[in-house]
């Protein structure tokens, strides 16, 4: 028999981690995206609204969210208690689709499992365990439980995964830091607070983060900040004060300042070029 497999280089896993959400405490997080990874979401219990890509979604224990590489995305829960894991993982390459991507960009990113959601479930907490495990060859384990489940994945979705070595700790701290800030960039972010989440000093994580990513992290903070505004200027027609705001500018006259700094335009200018007709979800 021949090899039909679509997987020509397997993914290996950056983080994960489990969110246990009550009404009091709930799973949000603001528009973003990842420059360098995907992520994979497993929904356990509760629900949710996912808006990828400009789309939103409504769903619930059993679906898998998929956020692939640079996606813009929102998440909200909505049904409590909500309970769910995420992997977040890079290297993943399938036949004709990009670097990173599990679905290729026309597929609708939720997979719902329907009776297979206890199968993947198991693989899901097992998976999750290897990775924050002290056993020996735990990265190695959690790398194959991966390969596993996105292989499972692929068989639901359509109807041989090989293991990786671990990330550097020097790589692992730069994207943590991106990542933090990726996700967070509404919130004052400081080096002091990126090295405290990612467990290096400072002028260590400083260093590192300009040789890998190309810029400080500041700059690169101001370059997330300004990518979700011009998300919000062509999708929406949300007032200039309350877009600064968005993107963690208190000050209209500073996010309009930088604004014009770092692309050339106002704001006000950007919108005319780009703006979206239909006016999308963000309006709401």
């Amino acid at each position: 028999m021949g090899d039909y497999s679509r997987f020509i280089s397997p993914a290996y896993l950056i983080a994960s981690g489990e969110f246990d959400c009550d009404i009091s405490n709930p799973f949000v997080h603001p528009l973003h995206r990842h420059e360098t990874y995907s992520e994979l979401l497993f929904i356990e219990e509760g629900r949710g609204t996912f808006v990828i890509d400009n789309q939103s979604h409504e769903t619930g224990p059993g679906a898998i969210l998929l956020y692939q590489r640079g996606v813009w995305h929102e998440e909200m829960s909505t049904h409590y208690p909500f309970r769910a894991t995420y992997f977040a993982f890079k290297g993943l390459q399938l036949k004709g689709i990009p670097q990173d991507y599990f679905l290729s960009p026309e597929q609708r990113p939720v997979i719902e499992l329907g009776e297979k959601g206890n199968e993947i479930l198991k693989l899901v907490r097992e998976c999750h365990a290897e990775l924050h495990s002290d056993a020996a060859e735990s990265n190695a384990a959690s790398n194959h439980l991966f390969g596993l489940l996105l292989v499972r994945l692929a068989r639901h979705v359509s109807g041989g995964f090989m293991e990786r070595g671990s990330v550097k700790p020097s790589e692992a701290a730069v994207m943590k830091a991106r990542s933090y800030i990726e996700e967070n960039y509404r919130q004052p972010i400081t080096l002091d607070l990126l090295a405290k989440v990612t467990f290096v000093s400072k002028y260590y994580l400083s260093h590192l983060f300009l040789q890998e990513v190309g810029m400080s992290t500041i700059q690169y903070l101001i370059r997330c900040r300004i990518e979700a505004a011009k998300r919000y200027l062509a999708m929406t027609r949300r007032p200039m004060k309350e877009i600064g705001e968005l993107v963690g500018y208190q000050s209209e006259t500073t996010f309009h300042n930088i604004f014009k700094k770092v692309t050339g335009h106002t704001p006000g200018q950007y919108r005319e070029l780009n703006e979206d007709p239909q006016n999308s979800f963000l309006n709401n």
